[in-house]
Formats: structure tokens, sequence, C-alpha cells
């Protein structure tokens, strides 16, 4: 079935950034309630970061299952997994997580670059690393695939595809939050946006967006970011 073109759907670009500052906050207030230290729960808010930020994952994808459904569109046709398509899929998605880790590697060191070196802040607790290299990545790539690919560029399927790409890509770059992360992010979020036009199915993309993040969690862990 072919997805209703509804015009407008402006609130779905941001919802994701209010919902990761709404559960960032909501995540600080209860390690506040704890520690009756606004500093001290900031730092634990951070550290346990991969942790919140999967559930939150998670709630993007059931946000965007309802969507697609509401569209009468299935996550499931959209995904695309077949079988017979892993071996194909698995050559896409790999050179294309390997490539965005470069990418990630090359605008965070040029950024850092150009930061005044510090005390460097609070760093992941080693389960949240591991947490993030394994369940996290998953929920990473299916939640948010599922949204910014799946459910939004289907809910603004009415725009022309320049348009398409670069809008959902900025969401993509708002819900990362940190302004730091907001030229990859973007740059990812728009090469992503452009394969799903021209692929028609998220699975490829889900199994990079997976792959990449679990580079990036090996690369954290062996001190390389």
């Amino acid at each position: 079935m072919k997805s209703k073109r509804i015009r407008g759907g402006w609130i779905w670009v941001f919802l994701p950034v209010i919902l990761m500052l709404v559960g960032s906050n909501i995540a600080w207030g209860i390690f506040f309630a704890v520690m009756k230290d606004p500093a001290e729960a900031g730092m634990e808010t951070f550290r346990t970061g991969p942790l919140i930020w999967s559930l939150l994952q998670v709630v993007l994808f059931f946000i965007a299952i309802g969507g697609l459904k509401s569209m009468g569109i299935s996550f499931f046709r959209i995904a695309g997994f077949r079988r017979e398509y892993l071996l194909d899929d698995l050559k896409k998605a790999i050179p294309l997580a390997i490539a965005g880790v470069l990418l990630i590697l090359f605008i965070t060191h040029a950024i850092g670059s150009l930061i005044p070196d510090g005390d460097g802040g609070p760093e992941f607790y080693p389960w949240a690393l591991v947490w993030w290299t394994t369940a996290g990545s998953i929920t990473a790539g299916v939640g948010e695939e599922a949204y910014f690919r799946g459910f939004l560029m289907e809910r603004l399927s009415w725009m022309n595809n320049r348009w398409l790409i670069l809008t959902t890509a900025i969401s993509f770059a708002l819900w990362h939050v940190n302004p730091l992360l907001f030229p990859h992010t973007f740059l990812i979020g728009a090469t992503f946006g452009y394969l799903y036009l021209r692929w028609k199915r998220l699975f490829p993309l889900i199994l990079s967006h997976v792959f990449m993040n679990m580079m990036g969690g090996i690369l954290m862990m062996m001190g390389i970011s």
C-alpha cells in the first residue's frame, strides 16, 4: 500500500531533538534526586549516556512504527530484509560504515584541533562503552533508521528529493544535540537519505549504522576518537 501524501508534518522533524532533551533531563532529574548535586548529576547523566540514548532510540523506533502504520505502511516492507540479498547488503553496508567512521574521525580531529585543550570532562563508564558497542549499536541502527530514513522520509515524501534529504539530515543532526557533532551527523544523514531514496530499502542502512556504531565504540575503548 502506498503512503498517504499528507502535506505538513514539521513537528516530526523536531520531535526527536525534543525527545532527546526531555529524556536526558528526566535522567538528570533522577540522578539529581539521589546525588543532590546538579554538576554531579550532569556528569552521571553523560557517563551513562549510551544506555539512556539506547532507551530513547527504542522509543523513537516505536514512534516510527506507529507513524508508518498510520500511513498504511509496514516497517518490515520498507526494511526489505531478504536472505537472498544479505551478501549484497553486507557489501553495501561495510564499506559505507568504514567511510562513515573515517569521516567522523576526520571531522572530529579537525574540530578538536580548533578547541583549546582542557581537562577533557567526564568519560563514559567502561560498561557504558561496552553497551554502546553491542546492544546500543543495534538500537541506534534500527531505531534511528526506522525513524529518520523510514518514517520521516515517508511522512515528508510530498517534498522534492533535494529538500527531503536536507530536511531529514538536519533532523538527524539535531537529534544528536551536541553542536560539535552536527557536521558529520548531517553529512551521514544526507548520505543515508540519498541512499534510501536510491535503494528503496532500509536494511543495508540499518546494517551500516550498526557497524558504524560498533567500530566507533571499539575505537573509543582503544582511546582513538
